[in-house]
């Protein structure tokens, strides 16, 4: 029997969005509001090949020295590993740092990606097939790695609780002081009615 010479169709395939190592904005940050404001997770950072080195390297620069951050996390898969490598070696030349105080940490590891499989017939359902990605994760730490920036929006942050919280147990009170009031004022007109009927019956 002769093998099929027939060309087999090539199946079409929709690469599917890895997922994050990192959340885009962190749980304790409001997702709707501007991302200057944000200052925490400026630490973690993403790598891909459709950002250049340079934007990188004054982005890292700008939250070692402007916002504190003395930790830096990176990621990366696939293809963008040795853009992320190039970011780690030239990154402690341009910090104003000793090369004995800066240490980086290297871990390798897969990650699962599904690939959605698109079929021929309209009729038929969505495949997945899952496959594996390798993946590069830097810790890029300086001296102690202790955050050094503005920590007042933290505090902010709790002082106004603490006076929420204040404020609406005195508002509390006041409103259990009004309510007794109310019930007592209530109370005598009661008391009163009877006097009223008897008025009106003479």
């Amino acid at each position: 029997m002769r093998p099929d010479s027939r060309p087999q169709k090539k199946r079409r395939i929709n690469k599917l969005v890895p997922p994050r190592p990192f959340p885009t904005v962190p749980s304790s940050v409001s997702a709707t509001g501007p991302r200057s404001a944000h200052k925490e997770g400026k630490n973690l950072i993403c790598i891909t090949r459709k950002t250049a080195l340079g934007a990188y390297l004054r982005r890292c620069k700008d939250v070692v020295l402007k916002d504190g951050y003395k930790t830096l996390h990176f990621s990366a898969m696939g293809a963008a590993i040795p853009h992320l490598l190039q970011l780690v070696v030239a990154l402690p030349s341009i910090l104003p740092f000793a090369a004995d105080e800066i240490k980086t940490q290297v871990t390798t590891g897969t990650v699962e990606i599904q690939d959605e499989v698109i079929p021929d017939d309209d009729e038929e359902d969505f495949t997945y097939d899952t496959r594996g990605k390798s993946s590069l994760n830097v810790v890029f730490k300086i001296g102690d790695g202790e955050f050094e920036g503005d920590k007042s929006g933290v505090v902010k942050k709790n002082s106004k609780r603490r006076a929420g919280t204040n404020g609406g147990q005195e508002a509390k009170s006041t409103g259990n002081r009004d309510q007794g009031r109310g019930a007592q004022d209530s109370a005598d007109i009661v008391l009163q009615e009877p006097e009223q009927e008897e008025i009106e019956m003479l």
